[in-house]
């Protein structure tokens, strides 16, 4: 490592940055509960290597020998009590913290005794420390040390009890773990690796509840690989009794009733002993711990279940804290996608007033709109029949180059091949019959503008081929004509079809696909941005009643979201303005089902009670004059009568 990096972690490790330390090697150590402890002891070598001060070495070999603790590997307990003896006699944090680490080496060596010393070692010099204002700024320090007092104050009560020191320190450093975690899922990854240390189980299982089901949300055997079909591993009876009654259940099989279904499930199994502990959050149980032995028959529980259960009880904490931070993170992302879309949508609004929506396949839209708009080139533009295809060519035209010229339309599909030549192309007197005089085609007519070709799919070959004459060349000849007239057109084409197949079939020209296909924009179908809807037809509606525009309630929105729209915007338009014509003042959920479900004869009975609705408003408000009432629907007396006439009972 150079000098620059070595002076750069010096000065990061410095006394000064006690906090900066101290954070630090609970990173060092959180890295070793995960399973990293090389990575770890690496990590603290590279950096004493680098030269930083006496004080920092001290505390990254308080590190050391804590991650060595943890690994556990023969020889690893020795090694760590020889970094340690030599600091304890050190003054400030060091001292105590080394005696701290003492104490857990002879706790996990099973000298309880030795260590219950080191423990008021611990307290006395963290004391002294706090008498001179060297005990060290953490918080964590002082945490750790009122825990370690209390335990040492009740040692001997401890012992007497049985009861482990070792793993009420353990428990300890993985709640100061969990408290800090914020990802559920790493959460529940620490609870089951630390479980499964804690009392030397074989196999573990994190489940958690979901409605009326059980979710297997992690299944590790010893060696950390995945259990294979974990629902079949476990006694799901025993699991949901725990779950529903909140209460820890250890066992041993050998101990069951032989007529015991459990037992025997479990004995089927392999499995000798087991432990499962409710997983539990404000609300009751968020799921279960459930560990399990097949080697040996030690209760899982051993002598201090409740320190099984006081570890449950800390990860249930844990994942209410993770998960509620996980849904405050979901809810500020999707607040900034709104304000973005929102902030979009004003955007919009101000280069395509007329075009509706802020969802994602409309922000792609705008962003083609915004390379399109500003050149000359031919542009196809794609979507299903609704979409608003020729409303986007006449904003392209409109916004483009070309603005001011003229926009001439006509639709390929809707006119004969015969007529088609002569409206595009015009024609001289005599050409045909009834040809009394000349005249001019579409193409001349948007000289110097814009020639919209809609449903240029549907164009006859015999059609595609005199189209593409007039954009190689730029010239054409009227039907009848010999003189050679230049047109300066930019072409916008558009098609419900798919142009690019038509190719592969032989049912387009291929060289005029490639001429007309320059630029290209793909209109999203209504049924792909359903958030637009609401939007939609709030718009829609001020358009087609702006004097007395009728409400929408929020069944309506939902109804209107929730259709597919096969139609797309102008079904959509369609059914509203058949609303406003029908007077309803505020749209109801069950008017928007009624005009979806109108071709569907089983469902009638629905918009015959909307529309006898719409006919009683309208004669209570003409006073039962007919004639009256019929104008206010947009309908004939003679439609009204009829409709009359079927409502009768």
């Amino acid at each position: 490592m150079g000098d620059t990096k070595g002076r750069a972690i010096s000065a990061a490790l410095a006394p000064a940055g006690d906090l900066t330390l101290g954070r630090f090697c609970e990173e060092l150590y959180a890295l070793a509960l995960a399973g990293g402890h090389d990575a770890a002891l690496r990590l603290i070598d590279e950096v004493r290597g680098a030269g930083p001060s006496a004080e920092s070495i001290e505390g990254l070999l308080l590190a050391r020998s804590r991650v060595l603790v943890h690994r556990g590997r023969p020889g690893d307990l020795q090694s760590a009590v020889s970094q340690l003896e030599p600091l304890v006699a050190k003054d400030g944090p060091t001292g105590w913290r080394a005696s701290l680490e003492l104490a857990r080496v002879a706790l996990r060596a099973g000298r309880a005794a030795d260590g219950a010393l080191a423990l008021r070692s611990a307290v006395e010099q963290f004391r002294r420390c706090e008498v001179d204002g060297s005990a060290g700024s953490s918080w964590l320090a002082r945490v750790v040390a009122a825990e370690v007092e209390s335990l040492s104050g009740e040692s001997r009560r401890t012992h007497e009890a049985n009861l482990d020191p070792q793993l009420l320190l353990r428990l300890i450093d993985v709640g100061r773990r969990l408290a800090a975690e914020t990802d559920p899922d790493r959460v529940l990854g620490l609870v089951l690796h630390e479980a499964m240390d804690l009392t030397a189980a074989e196999r573990g299982f994190v489940v958690r509840t979901a409605a009326d089901r059980l979710e297997y949300a992690l299944a590790r055997n010893l060696d950390r690989s995945e259990v294979d079909d974990p629902a079949f591993e476990i006694s799901r009876t025993l699991l949901r009794d725990v779950i529903r009654t909140g209460s820890p259940t250890f066992l041993k099989v050998e101990d069951l009733p032989r007529d015991d279904p459990a037992g025997r499930s479990l004995a089927d199994r392999g499995v000798r002993a087991v432990a499962c502990v409710p997983i539990l959050g404000p609300a009751g149980a968020l799921g279960a711990l459930y560990l399990d032995r097949r080697s040996s028959t030690g209760d899982l529980g051993g002598s201090q279940p409740a320190l099984l259960e006081l570890f449950a009880g800390l990860a249930g904490a844990a994942l209410v804290n993770a998960q509620s931070h996980r849904d405050k993170a979901r809810a500020l992302e999707a607040a900034g996608e709104l304000l973005e879309r929102h902030r979009a949508e004003r955007e919009r609004r101000t280069r395509y007033e007329r075009l509706v929506g802020s969802s994602l396949p409309m922000q792609e839209v705008y962003r083609r709109l915004d390379r399109i708009v500003p050149t000359e080139m031919p542009v196809v533009i794609s979507g299903e029949t609704g979409t608003g295809k020729e409303l986007v060519a006449r904003l392209i035209h409109g916004r483009g180059p070309r603005a001011g010229r003229e926009l001439v339309t006509v639709n390929c599909a809707g006119i004969a091949e015969t007529l088609l030549e002569s409206e595009l192309f015009g024609h001289e007197r005599g050409a045909f019959t009834g040809a009394d005089r000349a005249r001019p085609g579409l193409f001349e007519m948007a000289h110097r503008g814009t020639l919209f070709l809609d449903e240029v799919g549907d164009m006859s070959p015999r059609m595609q081929g005199e189209l593409l004459r007039v954009v190689q060349s730029g010239e054409l000849r009227r039907v009848g004509g010999r003189e050679t007239i230049h047109v300066d057109v930019r072409l916008i084409c558009a098609t419900h079809r798919d142009l690019y197949a038509k190719v592969r079939r032989g049912e387009f020209r291929e060289d005029l696909f490639y001429r007309l296909n320059v630029l290209t924009l793909d209109l999203p179908a209504l049924r792909e941005r359903p958030e637009d809807v609401p939007l939609l037809a709030i718009e829609l509606l001020a358009g087609l009643a702006p004097e007395s525009t009728p409400q929408l309630s929020v069944g309506a929105l939902r109804g209107l979201a929730a259709y597919p729209w096969p139609g797309n915007v102008r079904e959509l338009e369609n059914v509203l303005r058949r609303l406003v014509v029908l007077g309803v003042p505020v749209i109801e959920e069950r008017h928007v089902l009624a005009e979806q479900t109108a071709r569907d004869p089983r469902r009638s009975g629905i918009l015959r009670e909307v529309e006898a609705e719409a006919i009683r408003r309208a004669l209570d408000e003409a006073g039962g004059n007919r004639a009256a009432a019929a104008r206010r629907l947009g309908v004939d007396r003679k439609t009204l009568r009829l409709k009359l006439r079927r409502l009768e009972p």
